[in-house]
């Protein structure tokens, strides 16, 4: 009965190491006496369940997050060889690392710590002479900031200290070096390593020498690079480019030839920036010289010819425009150029103040190579010139403002010895009989034949010609008589000759495409009047005549097509056909008698004031107003002889 009253303590002590390992089993154990009975009796059950319950958890834990529980067991054993690598990495450090660097440091110590040590005692020796040194090494520094902020004197001045005490250094360390090898009087051929190594240890101020003159002369040559730069910027005034030109010849980097070429070329190169960059803002870079298919495409090949001109007229004005920039800027440059260049070199020797400008200045300085001079105004004009040229005719015709802009720029360019007026002549004739020739081709010879084309079928059409009644004459008047169609009657005065050299004749309004024509013509010559120079006569009157030439060949061509002749309705087919060679006789008759005629007294009296002596088939060029256009005259004669020889035929 004593074993059974045994507590449950007593019950459990054989086990105690096993359930009292951990503190809870134990606290709970401690706990179980002091439950009631019913708590006991429930406690397997309950106990049953809670196991039941969480296998159950595991499971459903385990299923659901086997990946973490992979992955921890994974980490964990990266972990644990992680650690096993580090105790063997600090297990090799210990023992055979550590004491190979003891070997190397002791090693290096036997061997170069003589070495260090005298390199040690020569770096005392810089600091000792640290403060005499001090001067000298921040030269440089201060010579680039004085040559950054543009104080070119104060760099010059310090320039010149470094360099004087620079050579006090090298002359003191050739005297210590010459006392060192002759203090002991005549040495032997061989010399000891130890007198060697003095003598090494005397001359090493001299690198640093070196390297403080290096560094010197790079600042002065950032400085010569800058002053240099001064004579290229845009903008500058003789002020400035006399300042620069003093420093550069107190620097003595170059002869005075040198350097009056330098700045001209300088100047030169900037000016041509200044005009490259005018034109390409401008935008008439793009094609250099108009041509009459792209003077066509302005408005397009459909549009009139008043469209087409009001087109060129504006795009005219684009290019005057332009050119009067061009030449008030080529003005300006090349004038202050000029007498830059006059004022800073040709006239140093008689200023008073010119040799005492600077004490580094030799008194006399010879005057700069006279080639200079001589080529300096042919350069300037080769950028004026050839863009005049290329572009004075494409301005027309709004030349009349360009000719005076160019005739006062070489008046004040003649003041500075550079009038060139004699080669603005030809330019501007060129360019009056270039856009006069333009004009004619575009406007009268382009709108006669267009005219002419809708009249007249291809070559290889089967369709006939328009018949001359139906467009070659007006509805609203009767046809004059082919005796009455001339320019004047005889026994006309001189003012009423005078007259009809600015009145169109009244009888071309019977004929309403030569009446169309005409006032095409008169626009054209109305655009000339703004600027007419007189060397100009001649190859405008060639231009009208090329012109006149042309139409006259083509409706040439169409009277003697005669197709028309023949579809002219059944059975006055005879008559019809007469009709309309009378009708083409009486225009070709009024285009070869007053309309060329008109033209020519209107160009040569009206425009030019030249008086007209009159133009007959049998001359090949008009009498007595000079040599310059046979090539149209005669171009126009054979259409003109071509046309009576075809008035005079008869009609079949």
């Amino acid at each position: 009965m004593s074993t059974e009253a045994t507590t449950l303590p007593d019950l459990f002590s054989s086990y105690n190491a096993i359930l009292t390992e951990p503190l809870e089993n134990a606290s709970y154990l401690n706990g179980l006496p002091s439950l009631p009975l019913s708590d006991l009796l429930a406690t397997p059950t309950t106990l049953s369940t809670q196991s039941h319950t969480l296998t159950a958890s595991l499971n459903a834990l385990a299923h659901t997050s086997y990946p973490t529980i992979l992955s921890l067991h994974n980490t964990s054993s990266a972990l644990l060889a992680s650690l096993s690598s580090l105790d063997t990495s600090l297990h090799t450090l210990l023992n055979t690392a550590l004491p190979a660097l003891d070997d190397v440091a002791r090693t290096f110590r036997e061997k170069n710590g003589p070495t260090v040590i005298e390199e040690r005692q020569r770096t005392r020796v810089v600091l000792e002479q640290y403060d005499k040194l001090r001067d000298l090494l921040d030269v440089p520094v201060l010579m680039d900031t004085c040559v950054r902020n543009g104080l070119y004197a104060e760099a010059l001045a310090l320039a010149g200290h470094a360099t004087t005490a620079l050579s006090a250094l090298s002359a003191t360390a050739s005297a210590v070096r010459s006392q060192q090898g002759g203090g002991g009087g005549d040495p032997p051929n061989s010399a000891s390593g130890s007198e060697q190594d003095d003598e090494l240890t005397l001359s090493l101020p001299l690198p640093l020498v070196s390297a403080l003159q290096a560094e010197i002369a790079s600042s002065l040559h950032a400085m010569r690079v800058l002053l240099l730069g001064t004579l290229h910027e845009p903008g500058r005034k003789l002020p400035t480019f006399w300042k620069a030109i003093q420093f550069l010849r107190r620097m003595q980097v170059m002869p005075e030839s040198e350097l009056a070429l330098a700045f001209v070329s300088a100047r030169i190169d900037c000016l041509r920036h200044v005009l490259q960059a005018l034109e390409r803002d401008a935008g008439v870079s793009v094609s250099a010289i108009s041509n009459d298919r792209d003077a066509v495409s302005i408005a397009g090949s459909d549009s009139k010819t008043a469209d087409r001109e009001k087109e060129m007229d504006r795009r005219a004005e684009d290019v005057a425009r332009f050119l009067k920039k061009y030449i008030d800027v080529w003005r300006e440059g090349a004038y202050d150029l000029v007498t830059q260049y006059t004022t800073m070199f040709l006239e140093r020797s008689s200023s008073p103040h010119g040799s005492a400008a600077s004490s580094h200045l030799p008194i006399t300085v010879p005057l700069p190579d006279p080639v200079i001079k001589h080529t300096l105004p042919v350069t300037l004009l080769g950028l004026l010139l050839p863009i005049i040229q290329t572009y004075l005719a494409r301005a027309y015709p709004h030349l009349a403002p360009l000719a005076t802009q160019l005739a006062y720029c070489s008046s004040a360019m003649a003041r500075i010895g550079m009038d060139f007026r004699l080669l603005l002549s030809p330019l501007t004739t060129r360019a009056v009989i270039d856009g006069f020739s333009r004009d004619v081709r575009i406007g009268a010879e382009r709108e006669w034949s267009a005219m002419l084309a809708k009249h007249t079928p291809p070559p290889a059409s089967a369709s006939k010609p328009t018949p001359p009644s139906k467009w070659l004459v007006s509805s609203a008047q009767p046809l004059p008589a082919l005796s009455s169609i001339s320019l004047s009657t005889p026994g006309q005065s001189s003012s009423a000759t005078a007259t009809h050299t600015h009145t169109p004749p009244q009888i071309l309004t019977a004929f309403t495409p030569l009446a169309v024509s005409l006032n095409t013509y008169l626009r054209t010559l109305n655009r000339l009047r703004a600027l007419v120079p007189v060397d100009a006569l001649d190859g405008v009157r060639d231009a009208l005549e090329v012109g006149l030439a042309k139409n006259g060949e083509a409706l040439l061509a169409y009277a003697r097509m005669g197709a028309w002749q023949e579809d002219s309705g059944a059975g006055t087919s005879i008559g019809a056909g007469q009709a309309e060679t009378t009708v083409m006789r009486a225009v070709g008759t009024a285009y070869i008698y007053v309309f060329v005629p008109f033209l020519r007294r209107a160009v040569i009296e009206g425009v030019f004031g030249v008086a007209y002596d009159g133009y007959t088939s049998e001359s090949s060029a008009p009498n007595g107003h000079g040599k310059g256009s046979e090539g149209g005259a005669s171009a126009l004669g054979n259409v003109i002889r071509d046309w009576e020889n075809w008035l005079e035929a008869p009609s079949s």
